[in-house]
């Protein structure tokens, strides 16, 4: 239960992030990590134009000083004339970075003059220093004398703080014993002149931060040095005694006094002092002092918040880095491993605030073998991923998600392969599904996806959860079905399966029904083996489609040698039109009543070399089956339409000219444009010409078909509806149409004169056409109790083998110039007469 939930999580890089995050967590406060964030913080403050303020000045005990006015100590009567000075020249405040704890003994009054000197000024400062006695011993407050400290302004402290590397960076505003109750030094000064820096300023990092035992710091604050050496303007004690015209540095200034002799006083290094050298403790609070001035003391972000926004940058960026692809995964690494301390520069140098970045990009950097075993680990995954969905998809449909003839064709192997000792038998069924021909069809179809696999599911319904329901193609499905006791049960499992295929289908708002055709095949006793069986039920499947059966069709020896022969008449078809195996017969239709002959039809013929004469009913089907009577028919009207152009042009005309067009022909977006082409090529009057249709090509979609009819009428031609009354139109639907005749199926001829409800559909099919104003001619005539009919009856036209079989070019033109004529029936021994 947990591995798989480990593996989930490390999958979608859950574990990894986790893990830098832990680790950016154990490095935060890792020496040699805060080592690094100290040398960053350096190299952006050097980078920084932080300059000291002019109005702080230091007066220096400088070297100078020592010698012209004496070793040190001094007297406290020159740190009281020095004060009178400054007080005289128009210092705004006095801070002494000196050590005032013990009384003078040379001059039991100095301290009293000093003292006098302070309280003239009024806005001295004076300090006070942390001591540590020993090892073990509390840490004591170094305070200046009683004396002074009460003449003083204020007190204020000159503890800093000394980093791990020796370096000084910060100091803290306030300290002290038990309590941080004295301000920084350079704090008081401002205090004492009557300056409050902005509250950001001053309150800094408000962690408590315990040095050693009693001696309380707060406020932390990062110094701002000037990396100018000569930044911080310098005053030597000795001039500021002697030189009057030093009241001009003095003036207006914050001055600090303290030493700057070598060997004397606090000296400290910092991120900005040169190699092998150290800066006085006085400088150091002029930096303070200036910060404090001009508002660019610099904070660092408290502990918590450090934490928090390292270990968010952290996860951020590892989430970013562990859900990218090679290689945006590598750039994401270094944007973060370069930007992150870039943002925390940007960060420094905008808003003075110090967010330390190496424990982010140290754990991403330590993390990176980590993405590397993530990353390669993971692409294994994908491309197994990839792999089984190939796989999938190799062997299954993209529509259904059914297995696809490759998985079928893999199982039928295995089949073969696999001994039949138990005699069980395996049959395999194949299904083709039509629809466009149903009424379901007219009310605009679904997605074809939907609808393949609402197939699907209801084929997989119909057979067990074992058997093997498989997409094949478009409209194909097949079911192999194993472990049958025998063939009749084979045979139940496809009866079962056609009824429930024939069942109407809900798609979306329609009810569509279905037409399946369907094959099937034995294995052992049928087929030999899987290729055998699949090669037999598909043949099996074609020939229940060429028979329009709704029955299932069982493989057997004879299906196969039908299926080969038709076969054989498909490749003969496709070459016949180039070898010229084609010819186009005319059968004459005549007036009723006057015998006189007004057209013909035009009817195609195929002499094959090995077939013999092949008659359209056995091969026009294959021709619509095979899509090949699109070409057939477009020869067949070009010669059609010369051949009675030649007619005319010889004189034997005007003759009209019927031509049908099968439905594939009549839906083909190119009809019209070979119309014109043939009739403007031939030379054909277009009213001599007339396009027979069938009902079937005319119902499967009313609009099209009347717009189509439209467009061929504007052309000037006839348009009839050919077998009328055997499809499932209506004489109403026929004023929809621009029709000039109608043809009476040959079956109603046949029955007119034997069967009384023929002879009343007949009359009223007549009648209702004239009414609509259409002419009638019926087909199929042969006796002349049909012809006598049919003229009480009114039509207008007849055609049949009672006048003529349908004859070659070359027969009819003897019938039409007279040197021959029909005999037998109504005309025997008489001439036809053609239209003059």
């Amino acid at each position: 239960m947990l591995y798989p939930l480990i593996k989930k999580l490390y999958q979608r890089g859950i574990i990894p992030v986790v893990t830098l995050i832990v680790l950016a967590y154990l490095i935060s406060g890792n020496a040699a990590v805060q080592r690094i964030d100290l040398l960053l913080y350096d190299y952006f403050l050097n980078l920084q134009d932080n300059r000291v303020s002019d109005e702080v000045l230091v007066v220096a005990i400088d070297d100078a000083s020592l010698n012209n006015l004496g070793q040190w100590p001094w007297s406290r009567r020159v740190h009281g004339q020095m004060l009178d000075r400054l007080t005289d020249m128009g210092a705004k405040a006095v801070a002494f970075d000196i050590l005032f704890a013990e009384s003078e003994t040379a001059d039991s009054q100095a301290d009293s003059t000093f003292a006098q000197a302070i309280e003239r000024n009024g806005r001295t400062v004076l300090v006070v220093a942390p001591s540590n006695p020993g090892p073990e011993m509390p840490i004591t407050e170094v305070l200046p004398l009683t004396l002074l400290a009460e003449a003083a302004a204020g007190v204020g402290h000159v503890d800093f703080e000394i980093d791990r590397d020796g370096l000084c960076r910060s100091f803290y505003l306030n300290a002290g014993i038990n309590d941080a109750h004295w301000p920084a030094l350079s704090l008081a000064l401002l205090q004492v002149a009557g300056v409050s820096p902005l509250a950001e300023q001053v309150d800094g990092n408000q962690d408590p931060h315990v040095e050693h035992i009693g001696w309380i710091r707060d406020r932390r604050f990062l110094i701002p040095f000037d990396p100018n050496p000569d930044a911080v303007k310098v005053l030597s004690a000795h001039i500021l005694l002697s030189d009057d015209e030093a009241a001009s540095l003095v003036k207006d200034k914050y001055v600090l006094v303290g030493s700057t002799a070598t060997g004397l006083g606090d000296v400290m290094s910092t991120p900005v002092s040169l190699v092998h050298q150290r800066m006085p403790g006085v400088e150091v609070n002029a930096h303070v002092l200036s910060g404090l001035l001009q508002g660019t003391l610099i904070r660092e972000i408290g502990t918590a918040h450090y934490l928090v926004l390292t270990l968010l940058v952290t996860a951020i960026a590892a989430l970013f880095m562990f859900n990218a692809s090679f290689p945006s995964a590598i750039i994401i690494f270094f944007m973060c491993v370069l930007g992150i301390p870039a943002v925390a520069g940007i960060a420094m140098y905008v808003e003075q605030l110090w967010f330390p970045p190496m424990a982010s990009t140290a754990s991403l950097i330590l993390g990176f073998p980590l993405w590397g075993v993530f990353s390669l680990l993971h692409e294994r995954r994908i491309n197994r991923s990839l792999s089984d969905r190939m796989h999938h998809q190799a062997l299954h449909n993209a529509a259904t998600d059914l297995p696809n003839q490759y998985a079928l064709e893999d199982r039928l192997n295995r089949l073969s392969k696999e001994s039949n000792r138990d005699g069980k038998t395996a049959a395999l069924i194949i299904v083709n599904i039509q629809w466009s021909g149903s009424a379901g069809g007219f009310m605009g179809r679904s997605d074809a996806d939907q609808l393949l696999r609402a197939i699907a599911q209801r084929m997989r319904n119909a057979v067990r959860i074992d058997d093997m329901v498989v997409h094949l193609n478009g409209d194909d499905f097949g079911v192999l079905i194993e472990g049958l006791s025998d063939g009749e049960s084979a045979q139940q499992v496809a009866k079962n399966l056609l009824n429930v295929l024939q069942e109407p289908l809900q798609v979306e708002q329609s009810q569509l029904f279905l037409t399946p055709r369907m094959g099937l095949s034995l294995w052992p006793q049928e087929s030999q083996d899987g290729d055998a069986l699949l090669r037999d039920a598909s043949m099996a499947m074609f020939s229940a489609r060429i028979r329009h059966s709704t029955d299932t069709c069982i493989y057997s020896m004879q299906v196969a040698k039908e299926v080969e022969q038709r076969s054989q008449l498909e490749q003969a078809l496709i070459s016949a039109i180039k070898r010229d195996e084609f010819e186009v017969y005319y059968q004459p239709q005549i007036v009723t009543g006057s015998g006189r002959l007004i057209g013909v039809e035009a009817l195609l013929r195929w002499h094959n070399p090995k077939l013999g004469l092949v008659y359209p009913g056995t091969f026009i089907p294959v021709a619509e089956h095979t899509g090949l009577i699109r070409e057939i028919g477009r020869w067949v009207l070009h010669t059609a339409c010369h051949q009675v152009q030649q007619w005319n042009e010889s004189g034997l005309g005007p003759l009209r000219l019927a031509v049908n067009l099968s439905p594939l022909q009549f839906v083909d977006q190119n009809l019209f444009a070979e119309v014109c082409d043939t009739l403007e090529k031939s030379g054909l009057d277009p009213a001599q010409l007339e396009l027979e249709i069938t009902e079937s090509a005319v119902m499967q979609n009313l609009e099209e078909a009347k717009a189509g009819m439209r467009a061929l009428k504007e052309l000037g031609i006839k348009l009839a509806i050919d077998d009328f009354g055997t499809g499932y139109s209506s004489l109403s639907n026929l004023q929809h149409f621009p029709l000039d005749r109608i043809k009476i199926d040959r079956s109603f001829t046949r029955g007119i004169v034997t069967d009384d409800d023929v002879r009343e559909i007949t009359l009223t099919i007549i009648n209702m056409a004239k009414r609509l104003n259409l002419e009638v001619i019926a087909e199929g005539v042969e006796s002349e109790s049909q012809v006598t009919r049919l003229d009480q009856y009114g039509c207008d036209e007849l055609q049949g083998y009672y006048f003529s079989h349908p004859l070659p070019a070359a027969e009819l033109v003897r019938l039409l110039d007279g040197r021959d004529s029909i005999h037998g029936g109504l005309f025997a021994g008489e001439r036809l007469t053609s239209i003059r």
